[in-house]
């Protein structure tokens, strides 16, 4: 796609419903007791997400609550602090991406959904762009040395690295660059604009972010769109706590969603033995439900561990095994009530994360083409 034009200094500043509840489900949470003081202000007017405003995880957020929404978006550390804001009661909702259409899953995000007791509200299919930034665009491409980002978004860009920016350098006679992973991308984006001439390597240091933490970090564009393929999009999920201020309240979604699938998603231990995985995979099979993802993680131990998981479930090489499935319109309470126990007899422990609305894209993949890519100083 065209690059966007030169651009500098001028950027700165701008339901889970009352079903049967799962056999061993495994309610506890991470965080503090719901009532704590809150530097936020009151749960019923805080959604937060991990980063800062600009960060992917913001614009996420302000896809789920718009202006007029009511509630105050305010960011936090990391995934992990936005689950304690969430079951402590000092926020109502958690925006927190799991799932990368390029990069792929989240892990960390799967392991806090089991460490905490929350469910998921929501779900929807964001958009991304991913920039390059650096503090100044005087030498481009073939100065760059050092790259910052979150780790997954290096993933989702690592087409453009390997061979648009390698050949950059190697053409300046650069011998390489190196990739350094961040906490989110505004992370990344703040490092560069704070820092001192060149990097340590001896060339520029660059950031892969959002055109809005560039902006606000007053940060130039080197290069636009370098995501691995034509279209990329994360999963976000919209999470709250299963006993707090937002049950009974109507979740929010987005207003101009089309026809958004309902989901499921559950977490499930399964005994170590043939047949295992089959038996629970043919409770949805033998009722024509279907399957959208499954995931596994391996089963922690100590105050991580699943609360109230079997002990002998707890073993290295032992999987949790997480399962999204589409809900279909006819299906009943008593329908999924049968569906939960058979899951039940086939596995010793079961988490259910509830039943929510999901608005994805869903399209063929193409690969990004950089045929008519060229960094912002060759056209300049």
């Amino acid at each position: 796609e065209a690059l966007a034009s030169r651009a500098c200094g001028a950027m700165a500043s701008s339901d889970d419903r009352s079903a049967k509840r799962p056999r061993r489900d495994g309610d506890g949470g991470g965080g503090d007791g719901a009532g704590s003081s809150s530097a936020f202000g009151e749960a019923s007017e805080v959604a937060v997400y991990p980063g800062e405003e600009g960060s992917l995880a913001h614009i996420a957020a302000t896809k789920f609550f718009p202006r007029d929404a009511g509630l105050t978006l305010k960011g936090v550390d990391s995934f992990a602090a936005a689950f304690r804001e969430v079951v402590a009661g000092r926020a109502l909702y958690g925006v927190i991406p799991i799932e990368n259409s390029a990069s792929g899953t989240l892990h960390k995000t799967y392991d806090l959904l089991v460490e905490h007791d929350v469910v998921i509200g929501g779900e929807l299919g964001v958009r991304e762009v991913y920039c390059l930034c650096a503090k100044s665009d005087d030498a481009g491409l073939p100065a760059v040395r050092r790259v910052l980002s979150h780790p997954n978004i290096l993933e989702a860009c690592s087409t453009f690295l390997d061979t648009r920016l390698a050949a950059a350098v190697r053409s300046a006679g650069g011998a390489g660059f190196e990739t350094l992973a961040t906490r989110s991308t505004t992370e990344a984006a703040r490092q560069v604009s704070e820092a001192v001439g060149f990097s340590d390597s001896g060339g520029a240091m660059a950031a892969i972010a959002t055109k809005e933490a560039a902006r606000r970090f007053g940060l130039c564009l080197i290069a636009e769109d370098c995501g691995n393929d034509a279209f990329l999009e994360t999963r976000y999920i919209l999470i709250r706590s299963r006993s707090g201020p937002a049950v009974g309240r109507l979740l929010p979604f987005p207003r101009d969603s089309v026809s958004p699938l309902t989901k499921r998603s559950a977490c499930f231990a399964l005994s170590n033995e043939p047949g295992s995985i089959y038996k629970l995979l043919s409770c949805w099979a033998l009722r024509g439900l279907d399957i959208l993802k499954v995931e596994t993680r391996p089963v922690a131990a100590g105050h991580r561990a699943p609360p109230r998981l079997p002990a002998s479930a707890a073993r290295l090489w032992d999987y949790l095994f997480y399962v999204d499935y589409a809900v279909p319109p006819s299906q009943t309470a008593e329908a999924h009530a049968r569906l939960w126990d058979s899951l039940s007899e086939f596995s010793l422990w079961a988490k259910d994360f509830g039943m929510y609305p999901s608005q994805v894209t869903r399209g063929t993949k193409q690969a990004q083409s950089w045929a008519d890519m060229v960094d912002i100083m060759a056209k300049a």
